[in-house]
């Protein structure tokens, strides 16, 4: 378990490929790639994925690219944000089941096994996720993000019976899943238009034409802010614009076949619109008014 891998078994296409993403955050990334490197899943390569990291990222990485065959490291030549980063990464991997992995979370030891498994289980997911742990800057665990899905299911539930009714246009399913190439490249990969938040509009594209799998354990920890600082922060204005954008894109081509079901469920949006937006007008209010 997390043994080493002799190069000669990296010459083949493994089963998995992670892509791991970065910027900016060197500090943090030798923990990640620690738990990624003990998985009990052992074939799968590493690519690390920088996004012109200005840190010792670049060192870092490649001193584990030296001391370990299965890592490989890319470096882009500018700073191209979240989605061509990732695309990127993607582009660069050779495996059929692709793990999209973020910087600075923490990873259970049997993540890799348990969602190749509920891939294999359900042949026609375009992609697994699983439940979240939130821990606080000690690791204690202080929430457990958990949704009531089965191990397989269409995507068709997911978009009309979770995404469609969420007024906050958020998402069940956080950036972080294993997905198949061939679903990523039948639906093209991460669009630029809606920057960090892009993920959440693949979500909704591969549902559309695909089942899911899902695995009900906390495989995940997900660090506090004041442990892992957000360096998306102070866009709060635009990336709901670009939420708001990719649900009524994803709802339209939803039921674009059931003309009257399509003009309910713009109204449905444009009044989820006009709530969320009521609500966070609201709470910049009062934050103001402490102040």
């Amino acid at each position: 378990m997390g043994g080493q891998v002799s190069e000669e078994a990296c010459l083949k296409i493994p089963k998995v490929s992670v892509v791991l993403t970065t910027y900016n955050r060197a500090p943090l990334l030798d923990q990640t790639v620690q738990t990624i490197l003990s998985q009990t899943f052992e074939d799968f390569e590493l690519v690390i994925s920088d996004d012109a990291s200005r840190d010792g990222t670049e060192g870092l990485c490649r001193d584990y690219e030296r001391r370990d065959p299965r890592v490989r490291y890319r470096r882009g030549l500018k700073n191209v944000g979240m989605p061509g980063n990732l695309n990127a990464g993607i582009e660069a991997s050779s495996a059929e089941y692709i793990a999209n992995l973020h910087d600075g979370d923490l990873y259970e030891p049997t993540l890799l096994e348990k969602w190749a498994a509920a891939l294999d289980a359900c042949p026609r997911a375009a992609f697994v996720f699983n439940a979240y742990r939130a821990i606080d800057a000690n690791r204690r665990t202080v929430r457990i993000y958990r949704e009531p899905f089965g191990p397989c299911f269409a995507g068709s539930v997911l978009l009309e019976e979770v995404f469609f009714r969420r007024w906050g246009f958020d998402s069940p399913v956080w950036g972080t899943v294993m997905g198949r190439r061939s679903a990523y490249f039948a639906v093209g990969l991460f669009d630029p238009r809606f920057g960090f938040v892009a993920d959440v509009d693949m979500w909704l594209r591969l549902a559309e034409r695909f089942d899911v799998a899902y695995v009900p354990e906390p495989l995940i920890a997900l660090p506090s802010p004041e442990a892992v600082p957000r360096i998306w922060g102070g866009a709060e204005r635009l990336t709901k614009r670009q939420l708001e954008r990719m649900f009524w894109e994803a709802r339209m081509r939803h039921y674009r076949d059931r003309p009257i079901r399509r003009f309910g469920e713009a109204i449905r949006h444009y009044s989820f619109v006009a709530a969320s937006r009521g609500w966070s007008l609201a709470c910049r209010v009062k934050r103001k008014m402490r102040f």
